[in-house]
């Protein structure tokens, strides 16, 4: 998931990434070569609402602790609805923005470009003094065939303006500039395209909804009429009034090419015709270096630009691929109807922070031979024909495509919300629970110890204690657990608390506090995401307080010494999620994220969090989670009379192949899944769409 942060001077706040802090519509969009920008909307419940301030808040973005975005705010506009409620929209630019803040004099430059790049660099640096608005030299390789830059810098011209105007647009140089964000700051380079292909495909009927080619070939001509500058008017006549009254003339190559003021390239006459078109180059004088040019220009009209239009599915968040799309990566893309089969670029991205199946893609225009334009409209009709041929469905190929597609998009999203809702619920069976430390044989809390009112603790306002006091004589160590997955949102020092910190999931806010005498004592810091029984810190007092509530910390606070509902108990939740951890056969308000990793114990299998998402994805992709459902759709196990049925939608012989003694009921969750790791290849053989086991039996009956 995406997680948020905002910093002024040396506070961080987090206002995204916890079910307390949630932005509305926010997306962020990158371009190849561009500053980046972040958009999205906030409302005043959110603890940031009156931290962002124009020019001065920094931003950052991140995602499993990569950066997407890191930037300023630059626009603050506070919005009022006729309904009475309030929020602001908000907008925010990348660092590569920042070179806008600095501004060159007049300069005449001859020298080398890598050395130019630097001193625009090192000035920026100079001007900015602010060392997050300064960069460092990652990479810094483009040059020329002379490796010199000769050009005039204008005054005032901003930084970036110049870097685009005598850097980027010279032909002779070109290039890319990127920011790449690391902890110790902005890195910047200036490369070409480094070509990078990326891992994840992007497939028709895997994860391409949408894809179109749209070649131009508007430009395009067979016959060339070239010419050069106008001619000049002999000294003699400059004077005569009928050379006054007339237009000049241009210079052509009928010269220097047999008479004639046009060239053409048989080839393509016999792709598209004499199609004619002109091309003047105002600073030609000499009619062979007009052909000379004319003649190259030509060979260019064999290429034609296509621009692709596409809509496709990020798998990586969904645990369904390794990498994500990367803005200037390549990546390949299969479309066999309409003859697509290449590796293209992403030279845009935007991300919805909110709803990543919404996020777009825009493609570069790629350059293919115009020769090769028939022939894919030839092939492309082929293919049409061959599968129509296949499945005797010409006429439906269309709408089954269409079907497959919007079957897919719906099955992804039904997936997505499922991985949401689960993340987001608030029952404490979410994820697992346990203790802080070790458990002691028998495990025992003093009257004041306990949550709520209890004897012993009259000594706090209303008798009321709102949380859970672990002490080192009943709970002895020194390492401090997570007790519940989360990601920690606030860290620092308080009065009452000492040195504490508060994680966040699954709707539970939870506060570590009392038991860490320095900061140092804390292991974990704002953005981390612990899992239950990672050691968060090391207990330095004789006690551990722990407090949960579902409400926001901060507000929370006021109500410490009253009982009216704003805090839990701890001690319920731990011993109640301890009973929903172990050994559980059905899912768990819908999930069936527990019986995933209770099969996969019993079957001596290692799971991680990432491979649970991924057979959840399946599950929700073969029956909904519905472990009773049999196939409806005909096809030849229909036709066989042994559909496929339950949670994996197994055939019935399949199933048998791989089940354990003790657990065949093809109808049961719990079986199938047992079954399911009882495959050798379970890991790789996960797929949405089509899917089977494919490695041998492991056991026959649960191992021991």
């Amino acid at each position: 998931m995406y997680l948020v942060k905002i910093r002024n001077g040396d506070e961080t706040t987090v206002i995204h990434g916890t079910r307390n802090n949630t932005l509305g519509d926010a997306k962020v969009s990158m371009t190849v070569s561009a500053a980046s920008s972040f958009t999205f909307i906030i409302y005043p419940n959110n603890t940031g609402y009156f931290k962002l301030r124009e020019w001065t808040t920094y931003i950052d973005v991140t995602q499993s602790g990569k950066y997407i975005f890191r930037g300023r705010v630059i626009a603050v506009d506070p919005k009022h609805n006729e309904d009475g409620t309030f929020y602001k929209e908000i907008t925010c630019e990348s660092a590569m923005a920042y070179l806008n803040d600095s501004i060159l004099s007049w300069e005449k430059v001859d020298k080398k470009p890598a050395d130019f790049f630097v001193e625009l660099i090192n000035e920026h640096n100079k001007q900015v003094v602010d060392a997050e608005k300064q960069f460092k030299i990652a990479e810094n390789s483009v040059t020329n065939n002379t490796n010199n830059l000769y050009c005039y810098v204008e005054d005032g011209i901003s930084i970036l303006e110049e870097m685009k105007t005598d850097l980027l647009q010279n032909e002779d140089l070109g290039g890319e500039l990127s920011i790449d964000y690391r902890k110790d700051g902005n890195y910047i380079s200036w490369t070409r395209d480094k070509k990078v292909k990326g891992q994840q495909v992007i497939k028709l009927a895997k994860n391409l909804k949408t894809l179109s080619a749209k070649p131009d070939i508007s430009k395009i001509c067979s016959v060339l009429y070239p010419f050069g500058a106008t001619k000049e008017v002999p000294v003699d006549q400059k004077n005569d009034e009928k050379t006054n009254e007339v237009s000049t003339p241009r210079i052509n190559i009928s010269s220097v090419n047999n008479g004639k003021n046009y060239i053409e390239d048989p080839e393509l006459i016999k792709v598209i015709g004499r199609v004619s078109n002109t091309k003047t180059w105002e600073n030609v004088k000499e009619p062979k270096n007009l052909l000379a040019k004319a003649q190259e220009y030509l060979k260019t009209m064999r290429n034609y630009r296509v621009a692709y239009e596409l809509d496709a599915v990020d798998l990586q968040p969904l645990g369904l691929a390794v990498d994500s799309f990367e803005c200037g990566n390549y990546y390949h893309v299969i479309n066999p109807v309409i003859n697509i089969d290449e590796w293209l670029r992403l030279v845009g991205v935007t991300i919805n922070l909110n709803k990543p199946l919404e996020s777009t893609l825009t493609v570069g225009d790629q350059v293919k031979r115009l020769v090769d334009y028939s022939m894919d409209n030839i092939q492309t009709e082929r293919n049409l024909r061959r599968l129509a041929a296949e499945q005797q469905i010409l006429k439906h190929q269309n709408n089954m495509l269409i079907d497959e597609n919007n079957q897919l998009k719906q099955t992804i999203i039904k997936l997505w919300n499922d991985i949401l809702s689960k993340q987001e619920s608030n029952d404490s069976s979410g994820s697992a629970w346990n203790w802080p430390f070790k458990p002691p044989a028998t495990i025992r809390f003093d009257g004041a110890q306990l949550f709520g009112v209890n004897p012993g603790g009259g000594f706090r306002p209303n008798g009321f204690h709102d949380g859970l006091d672990f002490g080192s004589v009943n709970w002895p160590g020194s390492e401090v657990k997570a007790i519940h997955d989360g990601t920690v949102t606030l860290k620092g020092s308080m009065d009452g608390l000492g040195n504490y910190f508060v994680t966040n999931g699954d709707g539970f806010n939870i506060v570590y506090q009392e038991a860490f005498g320095s900061a140092s004592d804390i292991r974990v810091n704002i953005g981390d995401h612990v899992k239950v029984g990672d050691v968060v810190g090391i207990r330095t007092t004789d006690h551990l307080h722990i407090g949960v509530t579902k409400h926001d910390f901060n507000a929370a606070l006021g109500s410490a010494f009253s009982n009216n509902g704003t805090w839990l108990d701890p001690k319920k939740l731990i011993e109640d999620g301890l009973k929903n951890n172990m050994g559980t056969t059905q899912p768990v308000n819908g999930d069936w994220g527990p019986v995933i990793r209770n099969a996969a114990a019993k079957m001596k299998v290692n799971i991680s969090d990432n491979d649970v998402n991924r057979i959840k994805a399946l599950i929700a992709n073969e029956s909904g989670g519905n472990q009773t459902v049999t196939q409806q759709v005909w096809d030849k196990n229909m036709a066989a009379g042994t559909p496929a049925q339950g949670l994996l939608q197994y055939v019935p012989s399949t199933f048998n192949a791989y089940a354990v003694d003790g657990h065949r009921n093809i109808k049961s969750g719990f079986d199938q899944l047992l079954a399911f790791f009882n495959n050798s290849t379970w890991s790789s053989d996960i797929s949405l769409h089509g899917w089977g086991p494919n490695g041998s039996k492991r056991f026959d009956k649960i191992p021991a």
